[in-house]
């Protein structure tokens, strides 16, 4: 009798053990956190502040080698109407003052054109294409976008009186400086016709070529 009781004392002492363990182990399950959070803090973003109008204008300088009158500081304007990232279409107005022309130089004494003459002044629309758009480091922290264009159009030239059409091809570099304003170097050669038999009597195309600078604005 005292086995029996013994036997049945332990065993409920066992089950009442085992209960507390399990009930335990069950309320820690609970309180553990779980091993991903899925509370996700959300971050405020901050659209990138880059304008994104389509028209730009500036000024630019630089110098004009007219052919057979030598290399002269050359000075203007230009203006771009963007139509895509890729295509663009420009117009520029620019003006130099050569110096004496062969025959004067050889002679000495010989004056063919007064002073007013001697301004080439030339005004052409252009069609542009970027090719290559990048980036330039100027420091590790500091960048600045660039692209390398090509042009190609046509216009007139006025020089010695006389007006005449003149293709034009050329390349450049644009470097987006800030929001609004890019900075240009930009190489152009406007060919012409009668500038050639003026210069030596020749027949052909004249080659003027010019190397700018501009600093320009979009709006």
């Amino acid at each position: 009798m005292d086995n029996r009781f013994i036997r049945l004392f332990l065993s409920a002492l066992i089950l009442t053990l085992g209960a507390t363990t399990a009930s335990h182990a069950e309320e820690s399950i609970l309180q553990e956190p779980p091993v991903i959070d899925p509370n996700v803090v959300r971050l405020g973003l901050k659209d990138a502040d880059i304008d994104d109008e389509n028209f730009e204008v500036g000024l630019f300088l630089g110098y004009m080698s007219v052919e057979h009158f030598g290399t002269h500081e050359l000075y203007g304007v230009r203006g771009a109407w963007h139509v895509n990232e890729d295509l663009f279409f420009e117009a520029n107005y620019g003006m130099t003052t050569v110096g004496d022309t062969p025959a004067e130089y050889v002679s000495g004494e010989i004056t063919l054109a007064t002073d007013d003459n001697r301004d080439f002044t030339y005004y052409n629309l252009s069609m542009g294409f970027n090719l290559l758009p990048g980036e330039v480091f100027i420091t590790r922290d500091w960048a600045f976008n660039t692209s390398i264009y090509v042009l190609a159009g046509g216009g007139t030239v006025d020089f010695f009186g006389e007006k005449e059409f003149a293709l034009n091809l050329g390349m450049g570099l644009r470097l987006i400086a800030t929001d609004a304003l890019a900075v240009h170097v930009t190489f152009q050669d406007i060919m012409t016709d009668k500038l050639k038999e003026l210069s030596d009597g020749s027949d052909g195309s004249a080659h003027n070529m010019q190397y700018t600078t501009s600093l320009t604005y979009f709006f």
